[in-house]
């Protein structure tokens, strides 16, 4: 699918693109091109900087404020025993990068035990890449080739109710992989290992910075009802700044708002979102 419009006033839609990288080559042309563009970055405090790198190589000014914070789930405590249970997991399926840091601090104290692990998406691959360069975690691995969990359902191996799946999830996550998954006759253990709190507050010149930037972008549902909550934006009013979503989830969360201006990548992933937001400011 391509850009739609939506009213005629708003850009939306899912893109099948992905920005090219940066050069050395590219760079003063780029710069020129986006100088005094300004783009907010939302994604909890240390998640931003892979998406900084990429838009400030091109001359993009990056303003991060971070509108979500992680806090213990109510089973985190459980994981560690889980990991290590004695009939063991056909899959541990790990569906973001912020899942993937809580299953490691429990797998370090599990006694990091080999286990096959299904990852959503190139950057939560990332986090666990060390453990497999290092020999630590050797079993089987999967990813589908599209980063959601509507695909993982589609895609994972499963072989009736003698497949048995461990999911550390999010509290707040949608309950689309273990229903899936069980309708394909799968065993599957969902434990909320870990939650997303929006932040309440931010300094006002932070916020009327961001309110006068060109893009912002959201990582998750609860990023859109932040961004909502703090600035106290009207929905219908014409003085948006542009957003730029990771993916389907966090756009539906705008689209049911009815914020305007919504662009996602049909793909999801770091690689298609920071393509969307390039679009995004060629756009205004």
């Amino acid at each position: 699918m391509g850009l739609f419009t939506s009213s005629g006033r708003f850009l939306r839609g899912p893109l099948t693109m992905k920005a090219a990288p940066a050069t050395a080559a590219t760079s003063k042309e780029t710069s020129e091109q986006y100088t005094g563009r300004r783009v907010v970055l939302t994604r909890e405090e240390g998640k931003n900087g892979d998406m900084c790198a990429r838009l400030a190589a091109r001359g993009i000014d990056c303003l991060e404020m971070p509108l979500i914070e992680s806090v213990v789930g109510p089973d985190r405590d459980a994981l560690p025993a889980a990991l290590n249970d004695p009939e063991g997991w056909t899959w541990v399926c790990i569906t973001s990068p912020e899942a993937a840091k809580v299953f490691l601090e429990a797998w370090q104290e599990a006694g990091r035990p080999d286990l096959p692990i299904a990852t959503v998406g190139k950057g939560t691959a990332k986090i666990l890449a060390t453990h497999y360069a290092t020999g630590a975690l050797t079993a089987a691995t999967f990813t589908p080739s599209k980063a959601n969990a509507d695909t993982m359902v589609l895609e994972l191996p499963v072989h009736g109710d003698s497949t048995r799946v461990l999911y550390p999830a999010s509290a707040k996550a949608a309950s689309t992989l273990q229903d899936g998954l069980a309708a394909r006759g799968a065993n599957v253990t969902r434990l909320n290992t870990y939650s997303t709190e929006k932040v309440t507050a931010v300094g006002p010149d932070l916020l009327q910075q961001a309110l006068a930037a060109d893009v912002v972008t959201f990582g998750s549902p609860s990023a859109v009802k932040a961004w909502m909550a703090l600035t106290g934006l009207d929905p219908t009013a014409e003085d948006h700044p542009a957003y730029a979503c990771i993916g389907g989830t966090s756009a539906k969360a705008c689209d049911t708002i009815g914020l305007p201006g919504v662009l996602f990548p049909e793909d999801p992933g770091v690689d298609g979102w920071e393509g969307v937001v390039l679009k995004a400011l060629e756009a205004r």
